[in-house]
């Protein structure tokens, strides 16, 4: 999976902006978590040298809980994982003080269990390219895709179909399948030798504010 990896979630600002993306689910480098807003519940898996903790908050019924305890904890996600460090999860936990925010607020920890959950640090940095590279590679061809350098994507197969972000996923999942090659104006992308699609590179595309780090750590290094 390709995951957002944000700097950090400590101001209102940042909460909001993070909450109005299309899927509100992102990496964190510090402190170094996994941060999923889903429909009421809120749910935050810490990387630690020891193993992963997540914590599940919120509510059934609201959405309104989750956000009073993280406006209780001064919109500092680094404050909200701390004080959930201290609580006694064999207890009642709604009774802390820090939970006090809602009656109808469940708060419960366990250890993740997901194969392909990465932190952050594994993550790489994609900046938009500057020239074509003499080889495509596949680093050059995810720089290319994530910061939309391209024009006129064709599907060339016509049961197939296969978007740019699907083929994001695609080379991290099945990197050695994939490849891609000029042919005039137009790069050919091929999985197993099979052309699927072809895009024409562009580099004029305005990539000032695009920069895209990514958590891809099957391409990571390569």
């Amino acid at each position: 999976m390709i995951i957002r990896v944000l700097p950090q979630l400590e101001t209102r600002a940042d909460w909001v902006a993070f909450c109005r993306r299309e899927a509100p689910y992102s990496l964190v480098d510090t402190p170094s978590c996994l941060v999923d807003f889903q429909t009421h519940f809120l749910q935050l898996t810490l990387f630690q040298p020891s193993g992963p903790v997540r914590y599940t908050l919120g509510s059934r019924r609201s959405i309104d809980p989750a956000w009073q305890l993280i406006k209780r904890c001064d919109w500092s996600l680094s404050a909200l994982l701390e004080g959930l460090d201290t609580l006694d999860f064999g207890s009642n936990v709604r009774d802390n003080e820090l939970l006090g925010v809602h009656t109808d607020l469940s708060a419960r920890r366990s250890s993740p269990r997901d194969p392909h959950l990465h932190a952050p640090d594994s993550s790489a940095l994609l900046r938009p390219l500057t020239r074509f590279p003499s080889h495509w590679n596949l680093k050059s061809l995810q720089q290319l895709l994530v910061n939309g350098q391209f024009r006129d994507w064709r599907l060339e197969q016509d049961s197939v179909e296969l978007t740019p972000r699907a083929l994001l996923v695609e080379l991290t999942e099945r990197p050695t399948t994939w490849s891609a090659r000029l042919a005039g104006p137009r790069l050919q992308l091929s999985y197993k030798q099979t052309l699927f699609a072809s895009l024409i590179p562009d580099l004029t595309t305005d990539t000032t504010q695009r920069t895209n780090r990514l958590a891809i750590p099957a391409l990571a290094g390569r």
